[in-house]
């Protein structure tokens, strides 16, 4: 006989005062009512009700007995209820990671506003240029949701396109002073360029929009890294010419501190994706904050702006 059931039927009972209201209540015969109550006696072996034909009493037994099973149906719907409000409203932990330069510049603040929202969900924003290729990397080490500058194409991921992210091609003017300024693409061969690894299928094809179509260009240099805001210190510094996204170099640009490049042959844009394991059903806290995020992102207008932090103090961090 199933205890859980047993147990049912005997808070039940005794609720009801009667076996025949019990079982009506839940949808039972009475006699087989009477053999779940008859059936815990006998494997607690104990009596837990005094029976007439007039009324149930509960023994001594019994009232301990019932004490015990309503406290394990409290904890119950207790723990149902707070699995269903996963479902309806984000509570618990939430682990993101994400690439050093965004994460530093804008997820930094994003994350303190959704916070600042959901109070009862406790976020934690690793800060990393790693790739993610399976599903169980992300189980492996915890995490909810990843966000990337390129797609994994991978399908036992799910991702989320956040925005479209601009890029543009920039260097110092100590650079340009002593190298030139390519006049078209096709002069980068002749130039140094600092190298965004692990954010493209081949890191050293720089891929130009044109008035002609599309153009590729295999570049070579001797400063390469996995973040972006080394390769802005490296353009600064003057080692050659950069490929980045605007919201790392916004400032730079603007103080005259970096030059864009190449501006009659755009830089396609690149999306910034949210990706995170496929599952049955997306839990809601992941869901809650990539609907939180795009709101966020298309606020603060990215593609145009840094970090609000200035630029000197940027150059120190």
């Amino acid at each position: 006989m199933d205890r859980f059931r047993t147990m049912e039927s005997f808070v039940r009972v005794v609720r009801a005062g009667s076996f025949t209201i019990a079982a009506n209540q839940l949808g039972l015969s009475r006699a087989l009512v009477s053999r779940h109550v008859g059936d815990l006696e006998a494997r607690l072996g104990v009596r837990l009700l005094n029976r007439s034909t007039r009324s149930l009493n509960l023994t001594e037994e019994g009232r301990s007995y019932l004490e015990f099973c309503e406290q394990v149906f409290r904890d119950i719907e207790g723990r149902e209820r707070a699995i269903s409000r996963t479902r309806t409203e984000p509570v618990g932990t939430l682990k993101i990671a994400a690439p050093k330069s965004f994460g530093s510049l804008h997820l930094a603040d994003a994350i303190v506003d959704f916070a600042r929202l959901h109070p009862r969900l406790r976020v934690t924003l690793i800060l990393e240029d790693v790739s993610f290729h399976r599903s169980y990397d992300f189980v492996e080490r915890g995490l909810d949701l990843a966000l990337r500058i390129s797609s994994l194409r991978n399908a036992s991921v799910i991702e989320h396109e956040i925005i479209p992210l601009d890029w543009v091609v920039c260097a110092s003017p100590d650079y340009l002073g002593h190298a030139g300024r390519p006049a078209v693409p096709g002069d980068l061969v002749d130039h140094a360029c600092l190298i965004h690894v692990a954010v493209a299928a081949n890191d050293q094809i720089w891929r130009f929009e044109g008035s002609k179509g599309p153009l590729s260009v295999k570049v070579t240099g001797t400063f390469f890294s996995n973040g972006a805001l080394a390769l802005r210190k490296a353009a600064l510094g003057g080692l050659g010419i950069a490929l980045l996204p605007r919201y790392s170099v916004a400032d730079d640009l603007a103080s005259g501190d970096l030059a864009t490049l190449l501006s009659d042959h755009p830089i396609a844009q690149r999306p910034l994706f949210a990706v995170y394991p496929r599952a049955t059903a997306v839990p809601q806290k992941v869901q809650t904050f990539i609907e939180f995020l795009r709101e966020w992102v298309a606020v603060h207008n990215m593609n145009r702006h840094s970090s609000g932090v200035p630029s000197s103090e940027m150059a120190l961090s």
